[in-house]
């Protein structure tokens, strides 16, 4: 059982005004629940909570798991991994307090359906995801009953990920085996994979500076070696750095791209590149 900070702040509003009752939403929006203020105690569900522990959690933007005491979906390991409560919608996953989805201007959800969109996915496409995240991407392409294999290498992020409600169907896939999800390197997984293996290529790589691999040559090579003849590939980049210092790198991948033998283009909102071989 999960609340946010948001539903967090509503108890404590609540309270102030000297309500008995109200309707909250838990698991992130998915279940609507009707909780008892009873002077400082407030009752969710069979657990009771002091005013003094809700009001931590408001003040405090994440994302609790209801135990005896609540736990914040955070932990450090080498990085510091916190699910980031989006206020209405899914949660995005920090790393370091870099946000891995967009969240300007659209939900999560939002921009994994734009991606799936651009590329044009259809039931009898077989889809290489690349880096997982939280798995939106991969559950919309297999929304489209696409063969979906997605890729994650870092064992934290799933970790994060099966504490999400957003993520469950990612899970699902994988147990009813709609779902290929590959816990490794997604350079090493290109390597084994055979020519010609995918008809569409989702990459959604962190930013340059966190996995400069990952815009490689090398690595593009392996992509295009791996991808169908007329298959398509969608490349993610954003635009960072471009406002201050003057770098296009879209603009880069896209050379990049065209130096191993894609023919590119940009998506309309500049920040992605298609690419068909």
């Amino acid at each position: 059982m999960l609340i946010d900070s948001y539903e967090a702040e509503k108890i404590v509003d609540a309270h102030r005004s000297k309500k008995k009752r109200i309707s909250i939403l838990l698991n992130l929006g998915k279940d609507k629940e009707i909780i008892i203020l009873k002077g400082e105690q407030v009752q969710i569900r069979e657990v009771s909570y002091d005013m003094k522990t809700i009001r931590k959690l408001a003040k405090e933007q994440s994302i609790f798991l209801l135990e005896e005491k609540p736990r914040k979906i955070a932990f450090f390991d080498g990085c510091y991994y916190k699910l980031e409560p989006i206020k209405g919608t899914a949660p995005t996953i920090e790393i370091d307090g870099i946000r891995m989805h967009r969240t300007k201007h659209m939900t999560p959800l939002e921009d994994a359906e734009r991606k799936i969109q651009y590329v044009g996915i259809k039931s009898s496409d077989i889809v290489l995801d690349i880096c997982t995240g939280l798995g939106y991407t991969a559950i919309q392409a297999n929304k489209k009953r696409a063969e979906v294999t997605t890729i994650e290498k870092d064992a934290n992020v799933l970790e994060i990920a099966g504490f999400n409600p957003y993520s469950r169907e990612l899970f699902e896939g994988v147990e009813q085996g709609t779902i290929n999800l590959i816990n490794e390197n997604a350079a090493d997984s290109v390597r084994k994979f055979d020519n010609d293996s995918f008809s569409v290529i989702l990459h959604d790589p962190p930013r340059f500076s966190l996995a400069g691999e990952l815009y490689s040559e090398e690595f593009y090579e392996g992509l295009y070696r791996i991808l169908k003849p007329k298959g398509r590939l969608l490349h993610y980049v954003g635009n960072p750095g471009s406002k201050y210092r003057g770098k296009d790198f879209v603009k880069g991948v896209q050379n990049r791209l065209n130096y191993v033998g894609f023919k590119t283009k940009k998506t309309p909102d500049g920040e992605s590149v298609l690419g068909y071989k």
